[in-house]
């Protein structure tokens, strides 16, 4: 099924973001680590090794990836690569590492999100087989992100809708504001 929507500003805005966000994670992956890191099974060479490290977590997936590309992590951070790598290292990762080298990143389909009227994926960032990074997000322009775990995705790291004013009500026009012959 397609949906086509006409482009505004708001949408173009979203998706700008999204990207630089995604482009953040993959920049801020570290370069080397053994296969454990605080105590998580962080092997991602085949389709199962990755599927298994999201189900040390609770998550179920797809398992078949909804994509799959190369990422460059850059050589220097911007500042949604530094907030992305903060993201990293409050779950035992670091990008740093990583800057300038080239990974692979698997997005997949979670299926047992709580919030069943979310899309919700699961970013992995794998560079020698291993998984370095990654998060887990919904795909709404008022969604969220976090990490492996999934805490906080309600109030913590959630986007939160901006509130629009309501319309102004026009003034009602006097009976003597036209003239009359």
């Amino acid at each position: 099924m397609v949906i086509s929507t006409k482009p505004n500003g708001k949408r173009i805005l979203a998706l700008v973001a999204a990207a630089a966000v995604l482009v953040a994670a993959f920049v801020f992956m570290p370069s080397s680590r053994g296969s454990e890191t605080e105590g998580l099974k962080t092997d991602a060479s085949t389709a199962d090794q990755r599927v298994d490290f999201l189900a040390q977590f609770g998550w179920e997936v797809d398992p078949e990836p909804l994509e799959i590309r190369e990422i460059e992590i850059p050589q220097t951070f911007d500042k949604v690569y530094e907030r992305y790598n903060q993201l990293q290292k409050e779950q035992g990762m670091d990008l740093l590492p990583y800057a300038g080298k080239t990974c692979k990143q698997w997005i997949y389909h979670i299926t047992n999100f709580p919030d069943s009227g979310q899309q919700v994926r699961a970013v992995l960032l794998v560079y020698d087989g291993k998984v370095i990074g990654g998060d887990i997000s919904s795909v709404a322009l008022d969604g969220f992100m976090t990490g492996f775990e999934g805490e906080g995705w309600q109030e913590e790291t959630a986007v939160q809708p901006v509130e629009e004013a309501e319309p102004e009500q026009p003034e009602e026009i006097p009976t003597d504001a036209w003239p009359v012959d």
